[in-house]
């Protein structure tokens, strides 16, 4: 019950200032990076200027991490040649920025609009990944790194069909107090527990880790050491929960394959029992993961697994199951493969209920830190996300006054029929009309009438089939209000938030960024005939026909066939003759299977002349071709020649595009260094990447 998430409580922008690649970097294989330099004021050290701009080694090495998607690598410990074309790449970008800024682009009405309404979606955003997020799945991460076996005792006491919450409390401080007075906590978890399932297996769950249960019992088994039960009961909507822990240990990550033997006809059990201990000898003899694919692949009786050698997939932990797909193994055969070493094999068969197991460990690993807060980050997103937002915005709710006003509030809840939603349009027919104008709800921001609030809920599609209940008044007026929370929230937070005033920043420039290269490039990037005729008159070297091949061929369907034709035309018969009677293509009997001129890009019987490099009047085959079998002799090749430009045009204006925008960009950055001249601080960068 606890350990399926999904049956609880489971139940904007992003910037690239340098699209370019290094390209410095592929012609050669990279050199080995050195060891970043740690240097005392190192972020402010200017590396170039761009006109008056100062840029700075912190700002380029925040732009290499984003968007050379190398978030941990340190800009000084990359290679100099490779931070140089960066920094080439940077400034070009902050050229473009201010050639922006000289045509008054961020002062234009529209980019500030858009500005503004952007910020509110990244404000909000960063202000909940500060407040809550980033240290719920930091936490998360940790937690992912190891594994728990725990007990659980589930008290949830009903009354008249639904659970209580004092009750089932008092339920659990009574069994507390038993085990602190060393009562046997399985015994209890099957005389007392309110889940049965668990129940029956003592309480006891299989390994978990972070992210995997209910937050609160997560939370409480985290904090505990290995031997401890809970010392207060643990609340959850499904009632009161004692847990206890029982074993903490590394979340071990294993690479493993099996080999099933099962009974079947021809082979009763003791013979599959024979078997498979000859298998375990033959490979604890010789003790290689080859062989152990080998025998898998002949021999065993999961075929899914034996074709692949054996191979369970991806790699498995005892908590999340295979990483590829989360299945889990049987509990036997999950502690069989833990107790071996990398490289080792079961020393005999194990017995499950599918059959005879021969199981190989092949190797193991810890968790990835990045991979897991990756993960950590996708599950917190998924689960925890919503509920600790909406605790936030309630808090600052509290902190800052906003609230129901009483009596109105009352009033108005008592005026409606509480079994109709606000699909009943007819339902604020029952509010009394001097109810109406009296304030239902106060904050400093915004006040609500009676009647502001029933005609939201009955006019607004977001709020439509709310309950017309205090649960359902409670999410509308959210609805209404969150967003003043929010704007509150995140005033000011540039000050606060140095990252998030960077960010916007960015924003801003990207925003200038996209309009003043729109200006000057895409706008531009038109193809014209006359200046890519001269472009196709000084690159007519790359613009060649390809080879073509004129072939004769015999295809048939059966190989016994084509075998006999083949012995026929070696003995002095004309392959031409032969394909007028018994080729078996579409209409080619009549040609006497003359096929061609064929390119080999299109066609798969010419890409196999080709490469047999048939020599002209030679003959070839039976080879396999289109499930079938091909006889050829070939009889010409049309050597490649240079294309027309009407030919060559379809290949010629990508490549076009591509030279005129790198020309329109090289021209526009020209003029822009004309105004503001880029100079490289070469002592700084000397300085930064000592050999």
């Amino acid at each position: 019950m606890l350990t399926l998430q999904r049956n609880w409580c489971v139940a904007l922008v992003s910037l690239v200032v340098v699209t370019a690649s290094v390209s410095a970097q592929k012609a050669k294989k990279p050199a080995a990076a050195p060891k970043a330099t740690s240097m005392s004021g190192l972020p402010t050290t200017v590396l170039a200027t761009v006109g008056t701009e100062k840029v700075t080694y912190g700002e380029v090495e925040r732009a290499f991490q984003k968007n050379m998607n190398r978030r941990l690598t340190a800009l000084n410990a990359v290679p100099k040649d490779t931070a140089l074309e960066f920094l080439r790449l940077y400034t070009n970008y902050r050229l473009k920025v201010q050639d922006a800024k000289d045509r008054g682009m961020d002062k234009d009405s529209l980019v500030r609009r858009d500005i503004e309404s952007n910020r509110k979606l990244l404000s909000e955003t960063y202000f909940f990944d500060k407040k809550i997020a980033d240290a719920r799945i930091d936490e998360l991460a940790r937690r992912r790194t190891k594994e728990l076996q725990i007990g659980i005792i589930l008290c949830n006491v009903t009354v008249n069909g639904s659970g209580d919450s004092t009750l089932s409390v008092n339920k659990a401080n009574r069994i507390i107090a038993m085990l602190n007075a060393g009562a046997n906590f399985e015994q209890l978890a099957k005389d007392s527990s309110d889940d049965q399932e668990t129940g029956r297996k003592g309480g006891t769950l299989p390994f978990l880790t972070g992210g995997t249960i209910i937050k609160s019992v997560e939370d409480a088994v985290y904090a505990m050491k290995v031997g401890e039960h809970s010392k207060t009961p643990v609340t959850t909507r499904y009632g009161a929960f004692v847990a206890k822990v029982y074993r903490e240990e590394p979340r071990e990550m294993i690479k493993a394959r099996h080999i099933l033997l099962t009974p079947k006809e021809g082979r009763d059990t003791a013979a599959t029992i024979a078997l498979a201990d000859s298998l375990v000898q033959v490979l604890n003899r010789t003790n290689s993961e080859t062989l152990f694919a080998q025998l898998a692949e002949k021999f065993s009786d999961d075929k899914t697994s034996g074709a692949k050698g054996g191979s369970m997939g991806g790699y498995y932990s005892r908590s999340s199951g295979i990483d590829a797909n989360g299945s889990k193994l049987t509990p036997d055969f999950e502690a069989a493969m833990f107790a071996l070493k990398d490289g080792q094999v079961s020393q005999k068969p194990l017995k499950t209920l599918f059959g005879w197991h021969i199981v190989r460990r092949d190797s193991s690993k810890m968790p990835d830190l990045i991979a897991e807060r990756d993960q950590a980050k996708r599950i917190y997103r998924r689960i925890f996300f919503e509920g600790d937002k909406r605790a936030l915005l309630d808090s600052l709710k509290n902190v800052w006054k906003y609230g129901w006003t009483e009596p109105a509030y009352s009033q108005f809840v008592a005026s409606v029929d509480t079994n109709k939603n606000t699909t009943d349009t007819g339902w604020v027919k029952s509010i009394p009309f001097a109810l109406m104008q009296q304030n239902v709800y106060h904050s400093p921001r915004v006040n609500y009438t009676v009647e502001q609030f029933a005609d939201s809920l009955r006019r607004r599609l977001d709020m439509r089939g709310y309950t017309l209940n205090r649960a359902g008044f409670e999410r509308g007026m959210n609805k209404m209000t969150d967003p003043y929370v929010i704007e509150q929230a995140t005033e000011g937070l540039e000050k606060q938030y140095p990252d998030f005033a960077a960010l916007m920043q960015e924003f801003h420039d990207g925003i200038l960024l996209f309009k003043v290269e729109e200006q000057e490039v895409w706008s531009k990037l038109k193809f014209d005939t006359a200046d890519a005729r001269v472009y196709f008159d000084s690159t007519r070297s790359r613009w060649m026909t390809e080879p073509r091949y004129l072939v004769t061929e015999i295809y048939l369907l059966n190989e016994a066939t084509a075998n006999d034709l083949r012995g026929r035309i070696a003995k002095g018969e004309d392959i031409a003759e032969l394909a007028k009677q018994y080729t078996e293509r579409d209409a080619m009997r009549e040609k006497s299977g003359l096929t061609g001129p064929l390119s080999a890009k299109t066609s798969k019987l010419a890409e196999k002349v080709r490469d047999l490099n048939l020599l002209q009047g030679s003959i070839a085959g039976p080879f396999a071709m289109d499930k079938g079998y091909s006889i050829v002799r070939l009889e010409r090749i049309e050597q490649p020649r240079q294309k027309t430009f009407d030919e060559a045009i379809t290949e010629l204006a990508p490549s076009y595009q591509d030279q005129l925008q790198k020309r329109l960009q090289e021209q526009w950055l020209s003029r822009v260094r004309a105004k503001h001249p880029v100079k490289i601080e070469t002592a700084n960068v000397n300085r930064i990447w000592t050999k």
